[in-house]
């Protein structure tokens, strides 16, 4: 894990899948704030909860077929793994577990933000 934390491609990478994170229910939202459209709001709010999921359960889910796909080729299902499987298991959930946790840190700003003042940010139409 420590190799993953200090690689400045994985933060890359991260920082990607937050972008896309972020982009995706605000991007939906923006669009339908265009009032030719006369559209409703799109409820960004429960969208932003799904990318961190969604990020889990992928950067999960890829890392454990690695180590499978491993443990099968070398047949080697009771042993410890060594220490370059390791890394590079956790070299493909770095970025996915770091752009989840930074956007349910997200989520849950906005969530505050509900319980305090009652109303999500960005309501209102241009």
């Amino acid at each position: 894990m420590n190799k993953a934390l200090r690689s400045p491609k994985l933060y890359v990478i991260a920082a990607i899948l937050i972008f896309l994170g972020i982009a995706i229910p605000f991007g939906i939202y923006g669009i339908t704030l265009i009032p030719a459209l006369n559209a409703d709001l799109f409820p960004y709010q429960y969208l932003l909860p799904v990318f961190p999921f969604l990020y889990l359960l992928i950067g999960f889910a890829v890392s454990d077929v690695q180590i499978a796909r491993w443990r099968h080729k070398n047949s080697e299902y009771d042993t410890k793994l060594p220490q370059d499987v390791k890394d590079k298991a956790w070299s493909i959930r770095f970025p996915f577990y770091f752009a989840a946790a930074v956007l349910l840190s997200i989520f849950l700003f906005f969530e505050i933000w509900f319980w305090i003042s009652g109303n999500y940010p960005f309501p209102t139409r241009i």
